[in-house]
C-alpha cells in the first residue's frame, strides 16, 4: 500500500515539472512580473516543513498510525485528487501558468475548465494535495501547523496575484471576480 502512496506522490511532482516546463515554453513575452510572493510562499513551504518536523518530535503522543491501510489510502486519495485537480488547472490555462506572477502580451482572462467555478483551482488543489502530504508527518499537530502555514502562503500569494491581474486585465477581471469564488466552490 505504502508502494502506491509514493508513486500517487511520484506522479504528481513529475506531472507538475512537466507541465510547468511545457507552459513556460509556450508562454509569451511578460509584461510585467512580480518574484516576491513566490520568494514568500517557497520561505513559508520552508518553515512549514521545518515547524512540522519539530513538533512531530516534541510531540509525539499526537502521533497516529499512519502505516496503517487506512490512513495510507485517504493520504493517497488526497494527494491523487489535490495533484491532479491542481494538473487539470495548469493545463488549462496554458501559456499563461508560470510559477512566477505575470502578465504576458496579449494575455486574457481564462474561464474554462475548473475556472468557470474558482479564481484559484490551482491553489485549490494544491492545498488539498498537501493535506494529504501534512498526513505523512504521522502527527495530528504536525498535520494542522504544517497545512495552516502552507495556507497563510497562499492567502499572501492570492492578494498579491489578484492585484496583479485586475490592474493588469482590468474591468474583464473584476467582472471574473464577481462571478467566481476564490478557492472553495460556492463558499469563498
Amino acid at each position: 500500500m505504502m508502494v502506491v502512496l509514493w508513486i500517487v506522490v511520484a506522479l504528481w511532482a513529475l506531472g507538475e515539472i512537466g507541465l510547468q516546463l511545457l507552459q513556460l515554453l509556450r508562454s509569451e513575452r511578460t509584461k510585467t512580473r512580480e518574484w516576491g510572493s513566490y520568494g514568500g510562499i517557497m520561505i513559508t513551504a520552508v518553515l512549514a516543513v521545518v515547524a512540522a518536523g519539530l513538533l512531530r518530535r516534541v510531540l509525539p503522543g499526537l502521533a497516529f498510525p499512519f502505516h496503517e491501510p487506512g490512513w495510507v489510502l485517504a493520504t493517497a486519495v488526497l494527494i491523487a485528487l489535490g495533484g491532479g485537480f491542481r494538473l487539470w488547472s495548469i493545463a488549462t490555462l496554458g501559456r499563461y501558468f508560470r510559477a512566477v506572477v505575470h502578465i504576458q502580451e496579449n494575455h486574457h482572462v481564462v474561464r474554462a475548465g475548473p475556472y468557470r467555478v474558482l479564481r484559484h483551482p490551482s491553489y485549490t488543489g494544491l492545498l488539498v494535495g498537501l493535506l494529504g502530504i501534512s498526513l505523512l508527518f504521522g502527527n495530528y499537530a504536525s498535520a494542522v501547523v504544517f497545512e495552516l502555514l502552507v495556507i497563510v502562503g497562499v492567502l499572501y500569494r492570492i492578494q498579491v496575484e489578484e492585484r496583479m491581474l485586475l490592474d493588469g486585465l482590468g474591468a474583464d477581471y473584476a467582472a471574473y471576480m464577481r462571478e467566481t469564488n476564490r478557492l472553495i466552490p460556492g463558499v469563498w
